[in-house]
């Protein structure tokens, strides 16, 4: 996959982080499902007391990227994504579970430190976080999105939705096509 080498420099990255006890993918990756525009999806799980100089370190995970960006933060958890040179794009929630942290859905992986570090945050089904998901995908088909009013992190976003979504509608026209 073309995301490996991405994934593989984020793992080197994060075991240079002492604050941080673990990185732990979730989604497509975790699941084996992968495909060629999947994102990488990843929690920074900071040592006890130690989020703000995880949050501190966070451009040290993005080093190189073509362009990384901030999502609001919320106490003791925030995201930093970014947008590798060869075009993958990496969710990284950084995150003190002690703090009250969301759930995650099995399956994880831990690619950093010690399995106890996943042991930490409380489990949901993925049939939750699908349902959860497509709760948002229903909400943002109601909004009527304005570029000019979006910062910089919610429209790239945004546009490598939109680039996936004709990617695969193409890719699908194409198998039709071939049958």
């Amino acid at each position: 996959m073309r995301q490996w080498s991405t994934l593989e420099s984020v793992v080197k990255r994060a075991a240079n982080i002492d604050a941080l006890e673990g990185l732990i993918l979730l989604g497509s990756f975790a699941c084996g499902t992968p495909d060629e525009l999947s994102d990488i999806d990843l929690i920074a799980v900071a040592a006890a007391g130690r989020f703000a100089e995880v949050w501190d370190a966070r451009h040290r995970l993005s080093q190189d990227a073509l362009v990384a960006w901030d999502l609001p933060p919320r106490p003791n958890i925030a995201g930093h994504n970014w947008l590798s040179r060869d075009f993958v794009k990496v969710d990284c929630t950084i995150v003190d579970p002690d703090s009250g942290a969301r759930a995650l859905a099995e399956p994880i992986i831990v690619l950093v430190g010690p399995e106890s570090a996943a042991d930490r945050f409380p489990r949901i089904s993925l049939e939750t976080v699908r349902e959860r998901a497509r709760q948002i995908a229903d909400e943002q088909e109601q909004q009527v999105f304005d570029p000019d009013q979006m910062d910089v992190g919610e429209l790239i976003d945004w546009k490598i939705s939109e680039l996936k979504h004709a990617i695969r509608r193409a890719q699908g026209g194409q198998r039709d096509a071939e049958h």
